[in-house]
Parts: C-alpha cells; sequence; structure tokens
C-alpha cells in the first residue's frame, strides 16, 4: 500500500475525460458512483452499489473493495463483518468516468449479504417467457439461485438488514 494520497483530477474537457491519462471521476449530485462488481474469472455479476470518493480512494489504495451505503449513508469495507473481503484484481472506468467497474477474487465464495453468492439471484421473465407463465401482468420471479453460500444469521446475528427500505 502507497503512502501517496489518491487524487482525482478536475474535469476540464471532454478530451481529457473521454481521451486522456487523468482519473477525473464524475460523483453524482450526493457525491456518489455507480459501482458494478463482478467475478474476475467467470465474469459473473456479482452485485452493484455505490462509492464516494473516500471509497474510491480506499479500494484503489488498499486493492480491496469499500462501498458507501446510501440506506445506512456510511463507508464499509466489503467483508469487515463477514470476512467475504473483495480482493480487486481490475478496476475499470467507464468512457465518461462515472461509473466503475471492478473485476475481484472473493474470499468465501458470496458476496450477497443475503447469503447468496450474486446479489442477483432472481430473474424477471420477459417477452414470450412473461406472457407464458404470468397472470394479470403481475410479476413473478424465477430463482436462478437457490443454495446460499453462507448463512446470514450466523455471519450477521438477528440484527435487522439495513438495506432493505
Amino acid at each position: 500500500m502507497s503512502g501517496a494520497p489518491v487524487r482525482f483530477q478536475a474535469r476540464t474537457s471532454i478530451e481529457q475525460v473521454e481521451e486522456g491519462n487523468d482519473l477525473a471521476p464524475k460523483f453524482d449530485d450526493r457525491g456518489l458512483i455507480t459501482v458494478v462488481t463482478t467475478d474476475a474469472d467467470s465474469g459473473e455479476l456479482l452485485m452493484q452499489g455505490y462509492m464516494n470518493s473516500e471509497a474510491l480512494r480506499l479500494t484503489i489504495t488498499t486493492g480491496e473493495a469499500h462501498y458507501y451505503s446510501r440506506s445506512r449513508q456510511v463507508l464499509w469495507h466489503k467483508g469487515a463483518t463477514s470476512g467475504l473481503v473483495q480482493t480487486v484484481r481490475e478496476l475499470l472506468i467507464d468512457d465518461d468516468q462515472d461509473c466503475i467497474w471492478l473485476r475481484v477474487d472473493v474470499a468465501g465464495g458470496a458476496s450477497c449479504h443475503v447469503g447468496y453468492r450474486s446479489c442477483f439471484y432472481r430473474k424477471v421473465p420477459v417477452g414470450n417467457d412473461f406472457e407464458a407463465k404470468q397472470s394479470k401482468g403481475l410479476v413473478e420471479l424465477e430463482w436462478t439461485e437457490t443454495e446460499k453460500v453462507f448463512d446470514p444469521e450466523e455471519v450477521y446475528g438477528d440484527a435487522p438488514n439495513p438495506t432493505i427500505l
């Protein structure tokens, strides 16, 4: 870990942001940037979250994923409680620098606080699949994962889920 602080450049032009070498992330009006996280080997989508500038700096300097919880309004180090640390193998930023893509190795094999490997463990039927399986226009989710990697109660205790509502 380097002792040098991470500095982001001011956004000065489209050319600088889209074609230059400056890291000039565009945080939204709440000071956040969207992050998508995938398994570095399989490419499987594990989660989507947010970072503020501190979380991005910590991720860069430590090589482990840090996020910002909008519901709890706190910075969090992924895996600090669960042990399911995400070690960043690659951090990419999109063309206009308003979205981060983390490619990670996951200790313990799961990223979802509900206990599944991925936070995307249900799918929404679309098109003909929706028409064939639904009635009265109501959407019923289909499960893509049925086995949990860990028991959330054992890991987190009986504390209420801070990410809901």
